[in-house]
């Protein structure tokens, strides 16, 4: 089976097309992806059903976003249900009042059915019309699927060989922009000091930035910009391996809240809080953290959302924050 993308980077008038008649590589490890090129696709955790997918491009077309696809379309949520996130956010934050852990991500997931079945590239188009400084994304793979996505997190990107690397600690959301509260600046500054403890084993020449406001779609965020040069010996596959996923997808310990997000939310994030993007395509890359996204199944699109607790947190917030995140995919579906 084919496979396809097409991806527009922020602020960009053009958009790339991707298609490979090859079945994408499948790799075990991000530490594989060293020397590689492509399309990178990869989960929130790498398994049989989720493998990582490198897809090698037979043709690359970069062609001009046009916005004459704004079709509107009568939706309807199938499956929304507030008792199971209930019943999770009581098992993850009892977690965090017991001090295992200092933050953990909870994510949930609507089924929304269309009076039609959507064509993707008409969404994907909508989408870069919507929201013109996020990375918007469609990929399709027999592996993974059909995923859509609007994302403004970026995990890792170098503009070209001789450039620094550029990745960011965002976290925190608000729905106007004004003064953060405590919870939100102590969640992002958990995500900055993790990123910078992972740059010190692998990077030098690291510039931390003061955090800072960032919009993407109709949210605010606290983020924090890094810049920094591998040092000799390391690829940016050493440094994707501890930084995904990072606490702004998953918390603090890293592996121990993957682990327990794993075995106790209550369903499956497949692709959703993985990354994807461009490797070493024409001597750039841009990987992005798959957020804000939806899987696309005939007439259905299950989209998903997630949020940052902390001891502190409430979950009537956290719930509001999850809505305002699934309406980026739910404006491009109506």
């Amino acid at each position: 089976m084919s496979s396809f993308v097409a991806y527009r980077l922020p602020e960009a008038k053009d958009y790339v097309y991707i298609r490979s008649q090859k079945a994408p590589i499948v790799l075990s490890t991000y530490t594989e992806l060293v020397g590689k090129e492509g399309f990178v696709v990869a989960p929130f955790a790498i398994s049989e059903s989720t493998p990582l997918l490198l897809i090698q491009p037979d043709s690359i077309e970069t062609k001009t976003c046009f916005a004459d696809n704004l079709i509107a379309r009568r939706i309807k949520k199938e499956d929304d249900d507030p008792l199971s996130y209930h019943s999770d956010y009581e098992i993850f934050h009892a977690e965090l009042l017991n001090h295992h852990f200092q933050k953990i991500v909870l994510s949930r997931h609507v089924d929304v059915v269309c009076d039609t079945t959507p064509n993707p590239m008409h969404l994907f188009l909508k989408a870069c019309a919507l929201y013109p400084h996020q990375f918007i994304c469609l990929v399709s793979t027999e592996q993974s699927g059909t995923w859509l996505m609007a994302t403004p997190e970026i995990l890792v990107e170098q503009q070209d060989k001789e450039s620094p690397w550029h990745t960011m600690a965002l976290a925190g959301t608000m729905r106007k922009d004004g003064p953060w509260d405590e919870k939100d600046c102590k969640e992002q500054e958990y995500v900055a000091d993790y990123i910078e403890q992972c740059l010190a084993d692998y990077a030098t020449d690291i510039y931390r930035s003061q955090p800072y406001t960032r919009k993407a779609a109709t949210l605010y965020h606290r983020c924090s910009d890094f810049e920094f040069r591998l040092k000799d010996g390391v690829s940016i596959g050493n440094v994707i391996s501890a930084l995904h996923p990072t606490p702004a997808v998953c918390g603090i310990p890293k592996h121990e809240t993957q682990a327990f997000i794993m075995r106790n939310e209550s369903h499956a994030r497949e692709y959703y809080s993985g990354f994807c993007g461009p490797l070493q395509l024409n001597g750039s890359s841009h990987l992005f953290v798959s957020l804000r996204c939806m899987k696309l199944i005939g007439e259905r699109c299950r989209l998903f959302s997630g949020g940052g607790l902390l001891d502190q947190s409430d979950e009537k917030h956290e719930w509001r924050e999850t809505e305002y995140k699934l309406n980026t995919m739910m404006d491009v579906l109506r």
